[in-house]
C-alpha cells in the first residue's frame, strides 16, 4: 500500500482527509513545526507528500526550502487557500506537483493523489487502480522544469510519462523501466544530449529505444554532429501537440 504524508495543521478538515485517504493508502500525519524539527523523511519514505498550507505561516517557507534541497524526488500536492499563490521559486527543482485550491473535496484530493502515483482514482466504484504497464511509456530528458511539465501535461492522457531533469537521473529510471520513446534536449549542463544520446546506447536494454531531440539548438554545426548518430528524429521547441504525438507514433514501439 503506498505512503501519504500530510503536513500541515492538525484540523477538523485536516482530519476528515487524514479518514478519507486511510481507505485507499497508508496515511501519517505530521504537523508542520514537527515535520521540520523531527527530520521525518530520514526515517520514513513516503510516495506522496500532501501539504496543507491553510493556516500555515513563514514555516511554509522552511518545508519548501527542505522539500527542495533534500526530497525534491518525492511527488507533492499542495492545499491552499484559493487567494494563496505558490511561487515558482518555492517549488523549483521539486519533480513532480499539484496544486488544489480548497475546498477542493476528498474524492479530488484523492484524484490528484493518484494522478501523481501514476493511478486512477474511480470515483463511481470509489476504488483506487493502479496502472499495469500496459500503455506505452514515454521519457522525457530536459533541465527545464518547465519544459517537462508542459510534456507531461501534453502527453500524460494517452502515454505514461517519466520525467528526467538529467542524464544521471534519466539512466536511473531506465534501469527501472525501459521506456518504448525517449524525448531528449541537447542543450544542458554537464552532459550535453549528445553525450546523453552515446550513455543511453551503451545500455542494452535501452540501446534500440527511439530518441527524438527536442530542443531549441538551431546551429547547423551542432545539428549535423547529432544528426551522424542517426536519432529517430529532430525537433525544434516549442513543438505544437499534434506535430510531436505524430511523430511519437510514428517511432514508437
Amino acid at each position: 500500500m503506498k505512503k501519504v504524508l500530510l503536513v500541515g495543521r492538525f484540523n477538523i478538515l485536516f482530519q476528515d482527509i487524514s479518514t478519507f485517504l486511510t481507505r485507499y493508502f497508508n496515511v501519517q500525519m505530521c504537523e508542520a513545526a514537527i515535520f521540520l524539527d523531527s527530520n521525518i523523511l530520514s526515517v520514513t519514505k513516503p510516495d506522496v507528500i500532501l501539504l496543507d498550507l491553510l493556516g500555515m505561516g513563514e514555516e511554509k517557507n522552511d518545508i519548501f526550502y527542505e522539500l527542495r534541497n533534500n526530497h525534491m524526488d518525492i511527488p507533492l500536492l499542495c492545499l491552499k487557500a484559493a487567494e494563496e499563490e505558490v511561487s515558482p521559486e518555492m517549488v523549483v527543482g521539486i519533480k513532480r506537483i499539484k496544486s488544489l485550491k480548497l475546498p477542493a473535496g476528498n474524492e479530488r484530493i484523492a484524484e490528484a493523489v493518484c494522478e501523481l502515483l501514476g493511478f486512477r482514482y474511480d470515483r463511481s466504484r470509489a476504488i483506487v487502480i493502479e496502472k499495469d504497464h500496459s500503455r506505452k511509456c514515454v521519457l522525457a530528458i530536459d533541465d527545464n522544469e518547465m519544459q517537462l511539465r508542459i510534456l507531461n501535461e501534453m502527453l500524460r492522457t494517452e502515454y505514461d510519462v517519466m520525467l528526467a531533469n538529467s542524464a544521471v537521473k534519466a539512466l536511473t529510471m531506465i534501469g527501472k523501466r525501459v521506456p518504448n520513446i525517449i524525448l531528449l534536449d541537447y542543450d544542458m549542463p554537464m552532459c550535453d544530449g549528445r553525450m546523453a544520446l552515446q550513455m543511453i546506447r551503451e545500455l542494452d536494454e535501452a540501446k534500440d529505444v527511439p530518441v527524438i531531440f527536442l530542443t531549441g539548438v538551431k546551429n547547423a554545426s551542432n545539428i549535423k554532429a547529432v544528426l551522424a548518430m542517426h536519432p529517430a528524429g529532430y525537433l525544434l521547441k516549442p513543438a505544437k501537440s499534434d506535430v510531436l504525438r505524430k511523430e511519437i507514433k510514428k517511432h514508437i514501439k
